[in-house]
């Protein structure tokens, strides 16, 4: 006899056609999930090139944009120096151009393998980024200011960066290939 509240004792063992209990069913999924995020990560390739150029032209232009309101609340001009593979920015500082007080500013950023950076066809120089946040060059004939362009190229697409001395926008150029 059994008292009030107690179940009466299920037997041990379990039949051979019951089926598969909840938590098995939970284990198999998960052992699948694991292993189409595997396969879905091999089978990507990685980082496409156009992928790699939008988020370096992104960047560039953030980082644009920080040295123009560095320069702008200090009141002293900072520089924008690039090769065809990195760039950094440095500070007058006592007279003399110096690594930027702003770390992220200051470490040269590589660019990533598939990029290549020119501003104006040139792949190395420096452009000053006033504290006025006006642009650093003016076009002869009509005295009047010319934003900074820089190309940022892959094997198939380039990407342009567009600085005014206050804003940069990036935006992927259209290819000239086709008609």
């Amino acid at each position: 006899m059994t008292g009030i509240g107690t179940a009466p004792p299920r037997p041990a063992n379990r039949r051979k056609d019951a089926g598969m209990t909840l938590v098995e069913i939970l284990v198999v999924l998960a052992i699948i999930g694991v292993m189409a995020s595997v396969l879905g990560l091999s089978v990507s390739g990685g980082t496409r090139s156009a992928d790699v150029l939008e988020r370096e032209a992104t960047l560039l232009s953030a980082r644009l944009e920080r040295a123009a309101d560095s320069a702008a609340l200090n009141g002293t001009p900072a520089g924008f120096t690039w090769d065809d593979k990195s760039y950094s920015f440095v500070s007058l500082q006592d007279g003399a151009w110096a690594a930027h007080p702003d770390g992220i500013l200051a470490a040269p950023h590589l660019l990533d393998r598939a990029a290549a950076i020119s501003v104006l066809g040139q792949t190395r120089g420096r452009y000053l980024i006033r504290s006025d946040m006006l642009p650093s060059v003016t076009d002869p004939a009509t005295n009047s200011p010319v934003p900074l362009q820089i190309a940022i190229v892959g094997s198939k697409d380039t990407w342009e960066v567009r600085f005014d001395g206050v804003s940069a926008r990036s935006h992927k150029k259209p290819d000239r290939s086709q008609p």
